[in-house]
């Protein structure tokens, strides 16, 4: 009986001990477990100086780093205004090298240094024209002078070949005055002339020639006027016709006996051809029959051929 007692009187004191124990945070499933704490890290020391304490490492719980903002888009290449026209007749748009590259002058000739090379294709575009040179502008604003000859491969935004005329020619197709001199053969004898057009239309011109001949036993002057035909007036080589009227005289030599001074009322037909030599020159060969008609029922024929060279302006 005495066990049995002292039994009931341990059961009855560890009892509220365990209620108290299941209570505790400590031994409790649901309490979250502490992390320990960092302990302190030394670093060795440098040249026999006292240990420094190392960086300690980062919290987990530390904030997020700010947002970086996305880069800014690269600016595009610049574009290259379009030239409405070019002084000196050409309309121009924008042209792209073809070749593996083009130079640009500071100035209109090639005296003048190179200071940009143009590689190929890069679009220009062409603000002005001196003679054969032009002036054009790089999509990276570089402005220098361009001779035509490198120009004449470059295309154009269809695709197409850029043409680019030669000035000379320009003025040759723009031509209203000419004036000339000639030599040649008159009936067999030496002939000099000189002449003056004056073009009314592209095909249609007006001509006043002058052309004194020497002879062995007179000397004979020609004047006339005559209409002038070229359909080809655009070409280098121009054929053209022409028919007109003049006087005639004819002096024989004082020498002579009887020597009689004619005049005649003159007409004429022509045909012949201009080349284009170069700048404002042009060589000009004509073959022409003229008509004398020194009396009513008399007329005399003579035929002449000549060459010349004419400037015009």
């Amino acid at each position: 009986m005495t066990g049995v007692r002292a039994a009931t009187r341990l059961l009855a004191l560890a009892w509220p001990l365990a209620g108290l124990l299941a209570c505790s945070p400590a031994f409790s499933a649901e309490a979250p477990v502490a992390a320990p704490a960092a302990s302190a890290v030394t670093a060795p020391p440098q040249d026999g100086g006292p240990s420094a304490p190392a960086r300690a490492a980062p919290s987990m719980s530390s904030p997020p780093p700010p947002d970086i903002p996305a880069p800014l888009a690269t600016a595009s290449a610049p574009t290259v205004p379009v030239a409405d026209s070019v002084i000196g007749g050409d309309r121009v748009d924008r042209v792209q090298v073809t070749d593996p590259f083009i130079e640009l002058h500071t100035g209109p000739g090639r005296g003048y240094p190179v200071f940009f090379v143009a590689a190929r294709g890069e679009w220009i575009a062409i603000e002005l024209r001196h003679t054969e040179w032009f002036k054009v502008r790089t999509a990276g604003g570089k402005e220098g002078w361009v001779h035509r000859k490198q120009l004449q491969t470059t295309l154009t935004e269809g695709g197409d070949r850029q043409a680019f005329h030669d000035p000379q020619l320009d003025d040759y197709l723009q031509r209203r005055v000419d004036i000339g001199a000639g030599y040649g053969r008159f009936h067999g004898d030496p002939l000099d002339k000189f002449w003056v057009a004056y073009r009314l239309s592209d095909t249609l011109s007006i001509e006043s020639t002058y052309a004194q001949v020497q002879g062995v036993f007179s000397g004979t002057s020609v004047w006339h006027v005559n209409l002038q035909a070229e359909p080809w007036s655009d070409q280098r080589f121009s054929p053209f016709a022409g028919i007109g009227i003049g006087r005639f005289k004819n002096t024989p030599n004082r020498s002579l006996v009887d020597a009689v001074q004619t005049r005649a009322r003159l007409s004429d037909a022509m045909i012949g051809a201009h080349y284009h030599l170069t700048d404002r020159f042009v060589l000009r060969v004509d073959y022409a029959i003229y008509t004398a008609f020194v009396a009513d029922t008399r007329s005399t024929e003579y035929r002449a051929v000549s060459a010349g060279i004419s400037f015009f302006f």
